[in-house]
């Protein structure tokens, strides 16, 4: 890696640092002047705890926790190494930052930074292309905000989630859309016991907001429908496992492009070939080490682009989830 892109590497994790640092002297502040708690019944408690444990587990960035169950801001970090059947391996340190107004509005913003990737790069020109994979470092993916609305009726937990992608990642290397993208999702879970199917129908201009654990090695940008099912499952430990069927398809195949391609493509702007459309099975299994720390592994089969993602992460929350007795802060 050349001493430029370490400096930059440096100044990303500098940064990253310092957004964690500033979501932290607000809670500490808070938690400094004890406040007099009211007075809630058991079972109002018990009810409020479910609904909003639930919505705080509604995240497809990771674990639960990463937005606050309760007012107040969180932070978190997450380390993560995957393995990429089109490209290989890369290790992606992902800073966020949440804010939950009430118990039925929140927002988080958070940037995907590469510090280890391989790049499907034109070592020769646009009329004699070469194209061979190169190593890179301390390049930084697209930014994401989400606005989120909870509800909780009738044992169904509902999510619907506003997400803008701002172009702040490297589209020479293909980890950016290269314009401002935006995703609409809506979330229905039914706790049923320990089970919870769920479902999930939404709308947007490019896959890199539908499904946040997993980071492919393309971004298609286009006007797309997507579509998950499945469910999951509390395990002994506070372990939580948790498996679905995706569909994302493009509504106008001639305007969608891809960014790299999956890396037998060349870089493209624009073609009819369909980079949009993928299907397949995604699952994750998350494993609190303590209040702070999740260990998670994931895994991701594509169907259409014959192409398995797998990895493991750590999570570093600021602020643990609540526990009974906390809710009422």
């Amino acid at each position: 890696m050349s001493s430029s892109q370490t400096g930059r590497y440096l100044l990303l994790s500098l940064s990253a640092g310092l957004l964690f640092f500033a979501a932290a002297v607000p809670t500490a502040m808070a938690q400094a002047t004890p406040a007099a708690k009211p007075q809630v019944s058991p079972m109002a408690e018990l009810d409020e705890l479910a609904a909003l444990s639930a919505a705080s587990a509604i995240n497809d960035a990771g674990p639960e926790g990463i937005i606050p169950a309760v007012k107040g801001f969180n932070a978190s970090v997450g380390t993560s190494s995957q393995h990429d059947s089109s490209n290989g391996w890369s290790s992606i340190l992902t800073p966020n930052v949440a804010y939950r107004f009430n118990k039925y509005f929140s927002v988080d913003t958070g940037v995907p930074i590469y510090t280890y990737i391989n790049i499907y790069f034109n070592y020769g020109t646009a009329a004699k292309p070469d194209y061979n994979y190169a190593v890179q470092g301390g390049v930084v993916g697209d930014t994401e905000i989400s606005f989120e609305t909870d509800a909780h009726a009738l044992s169904t937990d509902y999510s619907g989630t506003v997400s803008l992608g701002l172009p702040s990642g490297n589209t020479d290397y293909g980890l950016g859309a290269g314009q401002v993208t935006y995703n609409i999702n809506n979330h229905f879970e039914k706790t049923l016991g320990r089970f919870a199917p769920d479902i999930e129908l939404g709308f947007g201009d490019t896959s890199a907001l539908v499904e946040q654990r997993v980071l492919k090695s393309y971004i298609a940008v286009g006007p797309m429908a997507h579509f998950q099912a499945g469910g999951s499952v509390e395990l002994p430990f506070n372990t939580s496992f948790e498996a679905d069927a995706y569909e994302e398809l493009p509504t106008a195949k001639n305007l969608v492009y891809s960014t790299t391609g999956k890396g037998k493509k060349k870089v493209t702007t624009a073609t009819n070939v369909d980079p949009g459309e993928d299907n397949g099975f995604i699952a994750s299994l998350d494993i609190p080490l303590s209040p702070h720390v999740t260990l998670s592994g994931f895994y991701s089969r594509s169907l259409r682009d014959h192409d398995d993602v797998a990895g493991f992460s750590f999570t570093f929350l600021l602020k643990s989830p609540p526990r009974l007795g906390e809710t009422s802060r």
